[in-house]
Formats: C-alpha cells, structure tokens, sequence
C-alpha cells in the first residue's frame, strides 16, 4: 500500500470515528419534555384482569392449605377424646371423596351431626369450631371442583 493510499485510509477512519464521537445513540431517543403515552385502555383492563386473577389464585391457594393446619393441630393433641377426634377427622375427609354434590351435602349432614355430639362429650370448643370448619371448608371445595 502506498503513503497516499495509506494517508486516505487513515483519513477516513478518523473521519468515521469523529463523526461516531458526534453522534450518540441517545440523540434518537424523544426528548424527556414529551408527554407520557397514553397507555392503552384494552392492554389496561387485560393487565387488571390479570392481576385479579392471579390474586383470586392465592385465595384459592390460602384457603387450600389453611385446613392443613386444624388437621395437624386435631391429630397431634392427645387426650382422652382422641379416638373420636380421628374418627371425625376420617368422616370429614370422606366427604371429598363422596361421587356426587349430593351424597357431598349428606355425609356432610351426617358429619355435623357427629360434631354435634360429640360437643357434648367434651369441654374442647375450640376441637369443635375446628371440625366444623374443617367439614365446611372441605365441602366447599367439592362444590366447587364438581
């Protein structure tokens, strides 16, 4: 390569590089002073739709476990009414596996009955307010699931 050819390539590069220097990609982007966007009503709704969802999920999901721990706190108390306890406990459950919203709605019937009487045999109220959630809760979600 000759010096004249040499010195026009150099030229050039330099020419490129400052006119890089001259213009930064922040020069392409609207100026600050500009109003927001109006977002757009439809996306809006979507995304608050969305979000109510997602929040009626973690309901679902509380709910779901809630129960969990009246079951451990019935089962591992020890007194002289624990055979019933578990019995109840048993019967409650049994109700999530009735084969139709009908017989659901009788076992659990018959399950409150049981709590009933066995409220009568024991001074534990807070055992009884327990059971009786406890049938509730797991009757709402067979209505539910079927």
């Amino acid at each position: 390569m000759d010096n004249n050819n040499m010195e026009n390539s150099i030229g050039a590069e330099i020419a490129r590089l400052h006119s890089m220097m001259n213009h930064s990609p922040l020069d392409d982007l609207p100026p600050l002073d500009d109003p927001p966007a109006v977002p757009d009503p439809k996306l809006t709704d979507e995304a608050n739709k969305a979000t109510l969802d997602s929040l009626e999920v973690l309901k679902k999901i509380e709910m779901n476990t809630a129960y969990l721990r009246d079951i451990v706190d019935l089962l591992s108390v020890n007194n002289e009414h624990q055979k019933e306890l578990n019995d109840l406990v048993q019967s409650i459950l049994a109700i999530a596996k009735a084969p139709d919203k009908d017989e659901a709605q009788s076992r659990y019937r018959r399950v409150m009955k049981k709590i009933g009487d066995f409220s009568a045999i024991t001074s534990a109220t807070l055992n009884v307010v327990k059971l009786s959630s406890l049938a509730t809760t797991v009757l709402q979600f067979f209505m539910q699931s079927h």
